[in-house]
Formats: structure tokens, sequence, C-alpha cells
């Protein structure tokens, strides 16, 4: 699967988020520059979700964790 997001470094943190708080799908959009549409197509993929009744969300950490094991 080709998603064209930009994987930020290790460092970078998006602006939107808080600290200890779980990521809504617009949240990894902009950690990785890329659309929310992107991001549904990587949850296909497999990035890890927690589901909230209705809600998806993202942990950043997970986030993060799984962008660097996609990496080659």
């Amino acid at each position: 699967m080709d998603i064209n997001c930009h994987i930020p470094p290790q460092t970078a943190a998006p602006t939107t988020a808080q600290p200890d708080r779980l990521w809504k799908a617009q949240n990894v959009a902009h950690y990785l520059g890329c659309s929310v549409r992107e991001t549904r197509d990587l949850r296909l993929a497999g990035l890890p979700t927690i589901k909230v009744r209705h809600l998806v969300r993202f942990d950043p950490e997970v986030v993060k964790a799984w962008l660097r094991e996609q990496t080659v």
C-alpha cells in the first residue's frame, strides 16, 4: 500500500494534541502531514487504534512505534 505521508522525526509532536491524551484521526494526519483519508488507509494497513464506544482514537506512543516498525 502506497501512502503519501511524511514520517516526521521521532522528536516531532503535533501541536493539536496534549501530552497523555489520545489522538483523533486529525491529530495523526497532522503528525504525518497527510489527509484523514490516508490515516484511515493506515488503519486498514494495521495502524493500531483504540475504540471508545463508537469513537476511534490513537495512542501517540503506539502510533510512533508502529511507524518506526514500518520504515525500511
